[in-house]
């Protein structure tokens, strides 16, 4: 098991995932950062506006920037056929581990790197109440299943399709549908995994059309699309460690 994890590490090094993950998260944090004016209303609800606005961005980059880190995953797998090359030099079980060992880590530096940028840019940005900080770890813990979820879902589609086109264009459509599901009822997110990080806000806005103002309200999200994650997450990875287990050479 050791050596497969090597294996991957070597075969990483001119991927440059780590890059690209770290540009996902930082897309999402830049994007954030056009909060709007600096009023002291502002600057007082403005971890609170951070908390409604990432979860909707995380709907339009995620799906795709997922799609592009799994695809890469298993882009020496597909070029040049070498599965068969890999599948006598280490047991398939193994090289599926060291890939899911792999996405979880990139996964975690993507949350990780969110989490440091959330206090980091309201420092910048001068905003004068900080968040409870349970509201920023149910963040960052459904930012991460949702994210494995579709690290699962997107490599499996790779290890079955032998191609890289199908995953980054579900990708691409997911995070479309990201930008619709945003403006639809909730209920609707639950139908397409991509736009999971909806429901899983933990902070709601009420736009006041009498005096153009919005207020940020806090909300208990319901455990049920948390645990829909990490069941349909395991349910991918169980399928793509058999597709792997039964792919032909």
């Amino acid at each position: 098991m050791l050596s497969a994890i090597r294996v991957e590490r070597i075969k990483a090094r001119r991927q440059h995932d780590l890059p690209l993950a770290s540009g996902i998260a930082l897309s999402v944090l830049l994007w954030a950062s056009n909060m709007g004016m600096r009023t002291e209303d502002a600057l007082a609800s403005g971890y609170d506006a951070l908390l409604y606005a990432i979860p909707v961005m995380h709907t339009v980059v995620m799906p795709l920037g997922m799609a592009a880190l799994a695809s890469r995953l298993w882009d020496m797998e597909t070029k040049g056929q070498s599965c068969r090359l890999l599948f006598t030099a280490q047991r398939r079980g193994h090289l599926f581990a060291a890939k899911a060992l792999r996405l979880l880590a990139l996964d975690a530096w993507i949350v990780l790197l969110e989490g440091a940028g959330f206090f980091a840019l309201g420092t910048l940005r001068g905003f004068t109440r900080l968040p409870a900080a349970g509201q920023v770890a149910w963040l960052l813990l459904s930012t991460f299943a949702v994210n494995a979820m579709l690290l699962f879902l997107q490599l499996l589609l790779a290890v079955r399709s032998g191609t890289q086109l199908l995953p980054l264009s579900l990708g691409m459509a997911g995070s479309l549908l990201g930008v619709f599901t945003a403006f639809m009822p909730p209920a609707l997110c639950f139908l397409m995994p991509w736009s999971y990080y909806l429901p899983l806000s933990n902070m709601a806005m009420d736009w006041d059309r009498a005096t153009r103002i919005c207020t940020f309200v806090p909300r208990a999200p319901g455990a049920l699309p948390l645990l829909l994650s990490a069941v349909l997450g395991a349910l991918f990875a169980v399928l793509a460690c058999r597709a792997i287990g039964q792919k032909e050479v």
